[in-house]
């Protein structure tokens, strides 16, 4: 009975794993889907500052890192023909879907928008042939390159040290955005010069001068994923025997504070910001991740509630990355489907949105129930592969 107890235990925390995996994907969701009206929290802040919609993709990204430890835990972090295929064949995987994603949107658009007297494989041709403004950029392409390089730095980096290879990273970046005017939001920022030359200009997502997911602010994004790692390292090592649980909890919920206190401190003189992913935000947003996380393990595992709040947002957690272009790509139709309406031609989205919620609901608040429509398609869709035990891995 002991061992089962102890194996329970187990399970559990890596379900409070999935749970919080499931609401960064829910607030992807819902801070993505906008009609015009958001309410404030639900905006990304314009440059500096730090809303709540900032939240949902750096958590994503700490909880990565975890889950990189318990992936490779499983092979002893000992280089291998296997782990270097595993390795390589998640980052590419990820990177090509995204850029696959990218490209089918834009193919599908520019075909749908271009003039119906243009015979159609012309028409199909000149809509598919978009690679010259191909994004190389983007979230998927981000997790992708965090997640490789985090990946074998586990593997010939100590674990141990890598607290002193996350303050150097940030350290440098830092200085880097010092002297490359990285706070301004103009075109000398060295941030855009170096995606501007990297990237082109035609395959960047040109935001203030800068792309938010660009070169140089992947060297942050390294280290974020890396500060995951090292949690997860911590608190699942040896986890099967089930000792020092609360020892570990604590340490969690320690270094949660911690680190927002440092990252709240930091903040002073390196101004907190999302676009430019600055140390500052760094240290704020994993703080915050430990934090939920702890208390995640200590409400679901420890006092063994919860059961249906974790049950919903699993379903999101099982199948992460799918869910999130699922909920991406269903906007589509939304606006490329034209109805007639009083007259005049209107797109499925905007019928539904402004003659079907804002009588209802107003601007704002109809903005989220249409946001949550969205969230609830997503978690139906996640529910049916859950039971299915399909399980798409990216």
């Amino acid at each position: 009975m002991g061992d089962r107890n102890q194996k329970n235990k187990k399970m559990n925390r890596i379900l409070a794993l999935d749970v919080m995996r499931g609401i960064t994907i829910v607030g992807m969701i819902v801070f993505n889907t906008c009609s015009g009206y958001h309410y404030a929290p639900l905006y990304h802040a314009p440059w500096i500052g730090l809303t709540l919609a900032d939240m949902a993709f750096p958590l994503f990204m700490f909880i990565m890192g975890i889950t990189t430890f318990l992936s490779l835990d499983k092979y002893g972090f000992a280089p291998s023909h296997k782990v270097f295929r595993k390795i390589a064949g998640r980052t590419l995987g990820i990177i090509v879907v995204c850029w696959l994603f990218d490209w089918f949107g834009r193919s599908l658009f520019g075909f749908c928008y271009a003039d119906p007297s243009v015979p159609f494989l012309e028409r199909l041709w000149h809509a598919c042939n978009n690679l010259e403004h191909l994004r190389l950029s983007g979230v998927l392409v981000r997790l992708g390159l965090c997640y490789g390089v985090c990946a074998l730095f586990s593997l010939y980096v100590s674990h141990r040290r890598f607290p002193v290879l996350i303050v150097a990273i940030l350290v440098a970046y830092w200085i880097i955005l010092l002297a490359g005017n990285g706070f301004e939001r103009s075109a000398v920022n060295v941030l855009g010069i170096v995606d501007r030359g990297v990237l082109g200009v035609n395959h960047m997502c040109n935001d203030g001068g800068i792309d938010p997911e660009g070169v140089l602010s992947t060297l942050p994004g390294i280290a974020h994923v890396m500060l995951g790692f090292w949690v997860g390292s911590v608190l699942f090592a040896g986890r099967g025997d089930g000792s020092n649980a609360d020892r570990r909890l604590l340490f969690v919920l320690l270094t949660g504070a911690f680190l927002l206190i440092v990252g709240y401190l930091l903040g002073l003189v390196c101004p907190v910001s999302k676009k430019i992913w600055s140390p500052s935000f760094v240290m704020i947003t994993c703080g915050v991740g430990a934090l939920l996380l702890g208390l995640l393990i200590y409400y679901i595992d420890i006092r063994g509630k919860g059961r249906g709040f974790a049950s919903a947002f699993r379903v999101f957690g099982a199948n992460p990355l799918f869910l999130y272009l699922l909920s991406e790509g269903i906007l589509w139709p939304l606006e490329l489907i034209k109805v007639n309406v009083c007259g005049g031609e209107q797109d499925l989205w905007g019928v539904i949105f402004w003659r079907g919620l804002v009588p209802l609901f107003g601007n704002e608040f109809g903005d989220f129930v249409f946001a949550m429509l969205n969230v609830a398609f997503c978690g139906l869709v996640g529910w049916v592969m859950y039971r299915k035990r399909i399980f798409v891995k990216l």
